[in-house]
């Protein structure tokens, strides 16, 4: 066996370091590197890490059985390919997620005998490695343990089987740790035979979701066992044939992924000594193969599996059998040319994008269902699971589609049976439970792309009525569409619903939903639906502040959030203004004639694409993450198909590779991976629930796809560069940047003449891909600013205006209606806008003397129906009231008001209150006194530090800040600035508001803890029992003479830093 391993691991290298000029076609697996994506390939933006976080190890196309190390340090793969600690070899992985489940029932050779628990003493039963005796292809993983233990594994669609050899000389082990998933189990059992392990684990809450889930295994070795015994908790037994225990929940270091989810820190180190169960067996012979089926039905249902997948096959028939799947399936694209790094990153690619979803049902058919009961699948037909929903709707699903078109109606049929069984299509799903993870509706885009793409064995029409049922009402228990009936009833979800994590980013996942929809329903011939979703496919619109030029979060008066930054992710999902506001993939023309015409938005996307993988907090690209993944192809639209061309060959040189670090982002279950399939063959599908391929240039000479039951699809490209000068459809030329439907459905040869410098081709108005502006509305008013800050007795101006989106131009009345207080001048009027432009009337705000200091809000209704809302802040300004840009505290029975961390959670109104801090409340520390805000509920009660200036009117020795961090500790610098023109500088940080989820931890930088509540408050409206702090900073010493203001930090490093009140005495 260990020849077979060396000649195995040699074969690895190769993928590594391949030596050979052409792809063979019978053996694309060759190219395939599984190690891709498991070590850190770009920077944690705090989305769930900076790595693809893949596994290594055996997996077939979409198999229930995936087979593969653990390592000791916490990646959500399972694997961190730095690491050189293996823990166990777990039977259940997801690839790429950014959110750490299953690695279920890890199995784990060690020679010796037990003595300790691997409960609380797992440290002994981890072995170290070197990646030099290591190997991974597809269906194959193998590894020569320093403890002298060899390891292959290999597998079948819901079955495995592994190769053991022990060294000899002492007892050969081995541990089967039940209740060692990932996220811990709430239980698990099992039980030993005379040559078989059998049982079960409860497991679940992926991405800190209310969700569980049962997997049960058999497991048949090839030998009686010579000895036995099982574990619980510290307790060792000898000769032991049972044991049933759960480990309670692990902290999994989960990103945020669910407006319920708390932040904390994560640990690295997952071997944490603690509760748990599990079985060991010894063997006298050091050559062991043991098979193990898999179930999510029963214990008999793994044995059925395993006989039906399983007997009587060797370890080496499984394998080939396992490659010859894999290159079935990778053969169905042939790669000729390119260099050996760009074909192992594609085939890697490709073969990720193929891992998952996964079969559920078993042999016989029979899974579990969203309703808890055991079902039987259609006869020739198999039911799958693990939709990432959010993330591959946007590429992943069209792939799979044109490719794999019967499994892929089969996955849209699974779909279909959960929404049946729950009551409602789920948003990313993991085994037979809602998760809620991320935000939208994306299996309707899903189910839509796939039947454009041809994988249409499901009735459609039934999948449009279970579409509309959650897409029209609000759905019972888990809830579809948070923010529905806002949706409805504003054209937008504002921010405060409850519920809702990233309203305006829910929006967004809302409208591209109802384009796929209304897409299907067009296909269907239901004229009436497709009118209906179409027009609120444009609800986009309501988002666009003409003012700004970018889509923003609105409050329910119609009035856009402020003060408003770009790059600020408050009230995004995993990004930014920036980022989202080109999330119209379906009405890029309707976009771009908001935002002035072609030539500012090439403009606004040179600035955006001067980094690609900024993360959420700038206002530029962030292609580490699914949002803005098509927006490389809006050039296209813009009459600059060459700048498409060269930024999608930049990402796909600089962010991709065929090496550990390959990915910078987390693959999400092969969304990542088929975004540079489709980049590398040149063509993108961006308009959901449609077939329509944006072009850019081929990364490979020729390439052909064959599917079934459809004719090849061949690219082929001529000359040198990555610019397109010509291209040619079945020998016919054209200058469409662009493939109709009829291209995918049809196939056919398509002829690239590429450039080393941009050309013409593609750049005229006809050129650019098709819009779908049906439904539109004709102007957008606004209101610019929406907020202004102004003293009792003093007055500002503002703009009252429209934007026209059609390109007719048009007239636009409105009407302020002022309450006591307020005056504006003129109170109502007309604007007149020209075409694809916008207009305004200037109107002047008057307070008067006497007015209260709050926030006075102004309705203005237009004569399109649209509303909005001046809000006049009646605040010195300079004041730190003015400065106040953040709802950080609600009311227990309004928590969806709050949203202090950008992530939906609050400190409690009535928690704090308990604590003396209550509106006006005064509260010392170290001798300074702090006013506590008087915000009424619902307006802004502190400041989220980007280097406002504060006015500081006072004379004293030492200054401190009231306030915390999100999201993290966080620190930086302020400025003093006295009254004679000197300053002063000083570092200043705050603690982590949760002190990252541990309330033992001593605070960070000298913080004095001010006040404690034992609870947060939540948009969802659910209040989560976890410790949050207010900090007094430690005592700034200041010279003794009039300060005039104080600069906050400019620049944070860390989470968000928070100031509640600003002292001086």
């Amino acid at each position: 066996m260990k020849t077979a391993l060396v000649a195995v691991a040699a074969v690895v290298l190769a993928v590594v370091h391949p030596v050979a000029a052409q792809a063979q076609s019978d053996d694309p697996a060759q190219w395939v590197n599984p190690f891709v994506g498991t070590q850190p390939g770009g920077p944690d933006h705090g989305t769930g890490g900076g790595a693809g976080n893949n596994f290594p190890g055996a997996d077939v196309p979409f198999g229930m059985v995936q087979w593969s190390p653990d390592t000791v340090t916490r990646q959500h793969g399972g694997y961190h390919y730095p690491d050189n600690r293996i823990k166990g070899f777990s039977l259940t992985h997801l690839s790429g997620a950014g959110c750490s489940t299953y690695q279920d029932i890890p199995v784990m050779p060690f020679v010796g005998e037990v003595t300790t628990s691997p409960a609380t003493d797992p440290a002994r039963y981890v072995s170290t490695f070197s990646h030099a005796n290591e190997s991974a292809t597809p269906g194959y993983y193998g590894v020569t343990l320093d403890s002298g233990t060899e390891v292959e594994l290999t597998v079948t669609q819901r079955t495995g089987v592994a190769r053991l050899t022990y060294p000899g000389g002492a007892a050969s082990t081995l541990l089967v740790n039940t209740s060692g998933s990932i996220a811990g189990t709430d239980d698990a059992e099992v039980t030993i035979g005379t040559n078989t392990i059998s049982g079960w684990a409860t497991s679940g809450r992926f991405c800190g979701a209310d969700h569980r889930y049962r997997v049960y295994f058999h497991a048949q070795f090839d030998q009686p066992f010579a000895s036995f015994g099982t574990w619980k908790n510290g307790a060792v037994t000898p000769g032991k044939t049972a044991e049933r225990g759960g480990s309670g929940v692990r902290d999994t270091g989960d990103a945020p992924k669910t407006v319920e989810q708390k932040r904390t820190l994560a640990a690295q180190d997952t071997t944490v000594s603690g509760p748990g169960s599990g079985a060991y067996v010894t063997f006298d012979d050091p050559d062991v193969t043991m098979r193990v089926g898999l179930s999510f039905v029963s214990i008999d249902g793994a044995k059925r599996n395993l006989r039906a997948e399983n007997v009587g096959k060797s370890f080496d028939a499984v394998h080939a059998a396992a490659r010859k799947a894999w290159n079935d399936r990778l053969g169905q694209v042939q790669v000729t040319g390119g260099t050996d790094a760009q074909r192992t990153t594609f085939y890697t690619a490709l073969y990720h994008s193929l891992l998952q979803p996964n079969v559920f049902s078993d042999a016989d058919g029979r899974y579990p269902g969203f309703d808890g009961r055991i079902h039987t699948a259609e006869r020739g037909h198999a039911v799958y699971t693990n939709f990432s929903g959010w993330d591959v709707y946007r590429s992943e699903m069209q792939l799979l589609s044109l490719l794999a078109p019967k499994e892929s109606s089969d996955m849209v049929r699974s779909m279909m049976l959960f929404a049946e069984q729950g009551g409602s299509w789920d948003r990313w799903t993991v085994a037979n439970g809602y998760t809620g993870v991320m935000v939208g509706d994306p299996y309707h885009v899903m189910v839509s792309s796939a039947y454009a793409f041809g994988a249409k064995d499901f009735d459609a029409s039934k999948a449009l009525l279970l579409m509309l049922r959650g897409a029209t009402q609000p759905t019972q228990g888990y809830e579809e569409r948070p923010g529905l009936t806002e949706y409805l009833d504003l054209g937008y979800v504002p921010v405060g619903a409850r519920n809702v994590w990233g309203p305006p980013a829910t929006t967004l996942e809302y409208t591209s939903a109802d384009f796929a929809i209304a897409e299907l329903a067009r296909r269907l011939g239901d004229g009436a639906t497709w009118q209906a979703f179409t027009k609120r496919a444009q609800y986009w619109q309501n988002l666009y502040n003409p003012g700004t030029g970018y889509l923003q979060a609105r409050n329910r008066d119609g009035s856009f959030v402020e003060p408003f930054a770009p790059g600020n992710p408050d009230t995004w999902v995993e990004g930014n203004a920036a980022q989202y506001t080109w999330m119209v993939p379906y009405n890029a023309r309707g976009l771009f004639t908001a935002m002035g015409g072609d030539a500012k938005v090439r403009e606004r996307l040179d600035f955006f694409f001067s980094k690609l993988n900024a993360g959420p907090h700038e206002p530029h690209a962030f292609l580490g993450n699914e949002p803005i993944m098509h927006t490389l192809w809006l050039y296209n639209w813009a009459g600059a198909p060459d700048k498409t061309q060269a930024v999608v060959r930049k990402a796909v040189d600089e962010l991709f590779g065929p090496g550990p670090d390959g990915l910078m982002g987390n693959d999400d279950l092969g969304q990542m991976s088929s975004w540079y399939v489709w980049a590398a063959l040149g063509l993108y599908p961006v308009i959901p629930g449609r077939a329509e391929l944006v072009v850019n240039s081929p990364l490979f000479p020729q390439v052909t796809i064959t599917r079934p039951g459809g004719k090849p699809i061949v690219i082929k490209a001529s000359g040198e560069g990555k610019h397109v000068s010509s291209l040619a459809l079945d020998g016919r030329a054209q200058t469409r940047t662009w493939l109709p439907e009829s291209f995918v459905a049809n196939g056919g040869t398509l002829e690239f003449g590429l450039s080393a410098t941009p050309t013409s081709w593609g750049t005229a108005p006809t050129d650019a891909p098709p819009s779908f502006r049906d439904g539109e509305i004709a102007q957008q008013s606004y209101v610019e600013p929406g907020r202004l800050v102004l003293p009792a007795g003093g007055s500002g101006t503002v703009t009252i205006g429209a934007q026209d989106f059609s390109g007719r131009g048009g007239k636009v009345t409105w009407t302020a209606q002022p309450p006591a207080g307020i005056t504006l001048t003129p109170a109502s009027g007309e604007v007149t806008v020209p075409p694809g432009d916008k207009a305004g009337q200037t109107v002047t705000v008057e307070v008067a003397a006497n007015a209260p200091e709050q926030t006075h809000r102004v309705p203005v209704l237009f004569g399109n129906g649209q509303r909005s809302t001046i809000s006049v802040l009646v605040a010195d300004p300079g004041s730190l009231r003015a400065a106040f840009n953040n709802i950080g505290t609600s009311p227990d029975d309004d928590q969806a008001i709050g949203n202090f961390d950008g992530g939906g959670w609050s400190y409690s109104r009535k928690a704090l209150a308990e604590q003396g801090l209550s509106p006006g409340a005064a509260v010392q520390s170290d001798g300074i006194t702090y006013t506590w805000p008087t915000s009424p509920v619902g307006e802004p009660d502190n400041v989220n530090a980007t280097g406002q200036t504060v006015t500081v009117d006072g004379t004293g020795t030492k200054l401190g800040l009231l306030g915390s961090g999100a999201g993290g500790r966080s620190s930086g610098r302020l400025t003093i600035t006295y009254a004679d023109g000197t300053t002063q500088t000083a570092d200043v940080g705050f603690s982590d508001w949760a002190l990252g989820g541990n309330p033992s931890t001593p605070p960070s930088f000298d913080n004095r803890i001010v006040a404690t509540t034992p609870y947060r408050n939540n948009t969802s409206g659910e209040a989560q029992q976890l410790k949050v702090f207010v900090f007094a900073t430690a005592p700034i010493t200041v010279e003794a003479k009039p300060i005039r203001s104080v600069t906050l930090p400019a620049s944070v490093t860390g989470g968000t830093f928070h100031v509640f009140a600003i002292g001086l005495a």
